[in-house]
């Protein structure tokens, strides 16, 4: 029994480290391949960032040139542009500015007719008032030279109606007596008073002017009660 147990022994341990022996080969030859592969990747990689940067450097230099030429003849285009707004802008002032010159004449017609107008119509005004003036003169001559002609003929009347009084005849008195008298619109005496003159006249006179009344005057003369004064002479012959 014994010798059976150590040469089964034996044989297991040899079996084991045939088996152990063989699983370190293949895993040695797993690292291996993968070693192998992972190589490769790096080497496929060092050759991608190798050919990338000459692609990059392609595109960097073929696109920008259609760029500036676009720049550039947007440029042109701006600059060709610019005259004709400018020229727009002046053609523009031109025709306003005309357009302010027609209403200025314009408004200047419309003005000037009026102030003939206006000046016609203050001719006729003038020649109206000239002519208003002209009769209203015309009448106030006339009403004064038909007053006048009244007063004269109430002077008249009183010198008439007057008488020398004996006294002063004998004496050989002489003088002048100023009367103030009011009459009515009618030509009616309202009151007399005797302003200057010697009393050898009071009594005469005063008989003479209240005999001289009423004298009627002509019609629109006296159109409310009037004064008047007079001077009366007493004189011998």
């Amino acid at each position: 029994m014994n010798r059976y147990i150590k040469s089964f022994s034996l044989a297991a341990i040899l079996y084991i480290g045939i088996f152990v022996s063989f699983l370190y080969s293949y895993e040695n030859e797993s690292t291996l391949q993968n070693k192998q592969i992972k190589s490769e990747e790096l080497v496929k990689f060092t050759i991608i960032q190798e050919s990338a940067p000459k692609l990059i450097k392609k595109v960097v230099v073929e696109k920008p040139k259609p760029i500036i030429e676009k720049v550039v003849k947007k440029e042109k285009t701006t600059k060709k542009i610019k005259p004709i707004v400018k020229k727009k802008k002046e053609i523009i002032k031109k025709i306003v500015k005309k357009e302010i010159v027609k209403k200025e004449k314009q408004i200047k017609k419309i003005i000037h007719k009026k102030s003939e107008t206006i000046v016609k119509k203050q001719i006729k005004k003038n020649k109206a008032s000239v002519v208003d003036n002209k009769k209203y003169l015309e009448d106030n001559h006339r009403k004064k030279m038909i007053q006048q002609k009244y007063y004269t003929s109430i002077k008249e009347a009183i010198n008439k109606n007057k008488s020398y009084p004996r006294v002063a005849v004998k004496r050989g008195i002489e003088g002048i007596v100023k009367i103030k008298f009011t009459i009515s619109k009618f030509g009616e005496l309202i009151s007399f008073n005797i302003i200057e003159g010697k009393r050898v006249f009071k009594k005469s006179i005063s008989n003479a002017v209240h005999s001289s009344f009423p004298i009627k005057p002509p019609k629109g003369i006296l159109s409310s009660n009037t004064q008047l004064s007079l001077m009366v002479n007493y004189r011998l012959n």
